[in-house]
């Protein structure tokens, strides 16, 4: 969901919190030079990022303790850890929070990956398994597993968020100014066109405002960094015909592929938090067509629970939700997908 306001979708995120894997840096990795030649009559772009992972790993290291990320390490300094992703790249030291408990429907998931020979791995969360004081002094509670994760803020102060881990600390700051109910309308430049010297907004009562800056930074979500890129003329515009420019080349939101199964086992959904059970793709890359790039690229296959509100899953409500759309919609009968929606969560096998 695009995010709009303080915060920005740090607020309603799911805290979800992966690094991307080292070898999706480079197109021409090594099991993937073969692929190279049949990329482009697929629509796949194999250029190659300007970054390298070891670049990032220091800027990914102090984001999670920032953010008091919980999980399990896979890879301290190239030594694989039991329990972890053994095909992540390598991190400088552990998270720092251990994993949080696990629902019953990710232990069903991970009992059935160990039996059939595949490692099992919680992915890690920007939830807290416990009480965290981040680098900054800001404190942060355990998770209570309440399930209101996605879409909505935490009041437990217990998942990561911009409200949660920086602004606390930059309130206290004189030179430091938030201005909510403000909109970006454009970035100012020089009369080089080279130099951002600012911003122009408008606020709440509709006027505008300039803001000079010496540094001005775009943190406004993909969609909203690339509609003010090209707002404020910025670089040059993506053109699939002919291939040319940089702004909204790749453009994508949000992306997946999942398997939805509606079964009889009870899940215990009041038990709730954003976050998989998932096996890494290497174990399992057999299972696919060798010339699936986007397979191979994609690396996971991982079991999510969601839409698991305590209340709105009981089954009063169930009931009463699946007749109020019955009677909107003037039909007898929802369909199988929509049943299966409301009688209980989604429990989700997705290819990412």
């Amino acid at each position: 969901m695009p995010p709009n306001g303080v915060g920005g979708g740090g607020v309603h995120w799911n805290a979800e919190t992966w690094r991307f894997p080292a070898v999706g840096f480079r197109a021409e990795d090594p099991p993937d030079r073969a692929l190279r030649h049949k990329l482009p009559a697929r629509g796949y772009d194999d250029q190659d990022w300007d970054v390298t992972y070891d670049e990032l790993e220091p800027h990914y290291d102090r984001f999670e303790y920032l953010c008091g990320t919980s999980g399990q390490a896979g890879n301290i300094k190239g030594t694989i850890m039991e329990g972890g992703n053994p095909f992540e790249g390598p991190r400088s030291r552990p998270y720092p929070n251990p994993p949080q408990d696990q629902p019953f429907s990710h232990t069903l998931f991970a009992k059935a990956a160990r039996d059939i020979g595949y490692k099992p791995f919680p992915q890690s969360s920007g939830n807290m398994s416990r009480p965290y004081q981040n680098p900054l002094g800001v404190r942060l509670g355990p998770c209570t597993y309440c399930g209101f994760c996605e879409w909505f803020g935490c009041g437990n102060y217990s998942k990561a968020s911009p409200q949660t881990t920086i602004l606390p600390a930059l309130v206290r700051k004189s030179n430091f100014a938030a201005r909510d109910n403000s909109g970006v309308t454009r970035i100012n430049l020089d009369s080089s066109g080279k130099r951002a010297t600012g911003e122009t907004f408008v606020d709440a009562a509709g006027d505008e405002w300039e803001q000079p800056a010496d540094l001005v930074l775009l943190s406004a979500y993909t969609i909203f960094n690339i509609q003010l890129l090209l707002m404020s003329g910025i670089g040059k515009a993506y053109d699939p015909a002919p291939n040319t420019g940089v702004i909204g080349r790749n453009f994508t939101h949000q992306t997946v592929s999942d398997v939805l199964r509606s079964c009889e086992v009870h899940l215990q959904s009041f038990h709730r938090l954003r976050r998989d059970r998932n096996v890494h793709r290497r174990v399992q890359r057999r299972q696919f067509r060798p010339w699936s790039a986007w397979v191979r690229r994609r690396r996971l296959v991982g079991q999510v629970q969601t839409n698991g509100r305590p209340i709105e899953t009981t089954p009063f409500c169930r009931e009463r939700r699946c007749g109020a759309r019955m009677e909107e919609g003037g039909q007898g009968k929802l369909s199988e997908r929509d049943q299966a929606r409301h009688r209980r969560p989604w429990q989700h096998v997705q290819l990412l």
